[in-house]
């Protein structure tokens, strides 16, 4: 059922990951409140960075594809984890982008000073992450396209 789709359909579907991926990345910055200060350089840092995300993530993410279809396998099952790998990254940040972002504003404030991570961030995003990662590969080993043998 999961790879009855077509490939034309898997590079569509690809696509679309990497576009969710883009937007979902900018939409983890918007309607967060920053103190004046921060906003402002934000604002001066984001403008040559903003293009640069627009044209390498793409350009990166056709060549990691590009690098993955040289094998002789079918590549639906790339397309797939591919697919999945871009759309969760998002997900996964979206519920704790408050906690990231005042670690941000303690690291920019004190340069000087080591910044511990945010414990609760981290876990998060390490385990909604991996249980992605194990559904993707369930969903791989249960349809019969994961590794030989």
């Amino acid at each position: 059922m999961l790879f009855s789709i077509p490939e034309s359909g898997w590079w569509l579907i690809a696509a679309a990951a990497t576009l969710v991926f883009m937007v979902g990345m900018r939409a983890l910055s918007s309607g967060m409140k920053l103190p004046d200060d921060l906003r402002d350089t934000m604002k001066q840092q984001g403008k040559g960075g903003r293009w640069a995300f627009y044209l390498l993530t793409p350009a990166f993410a056709g060549a990691v594809l590009a690098t993955s279809l040289l094998r002789p396998e079918p590549a639906s099952p790339i397309l797939f984890l591919y697919s999945v790998a871009f759309a969760s990254i998002p997900a996964a940040c979206l519920p704790v982008r408050g906690r990231m972002l005042k670690t941000y504003i303690v690291q920019q404030r004190n340069p000087g000073t080591k910044v511990k991570p945010d414990r609760l961030a981290m876990a998060w995003i390490g385990g909604s992450l991996s249980v992605v990662c194990l559904a993707a590969v369930l969903a791989l080993t249960t349809t019969g396209h994961g590794p030989p043998g």
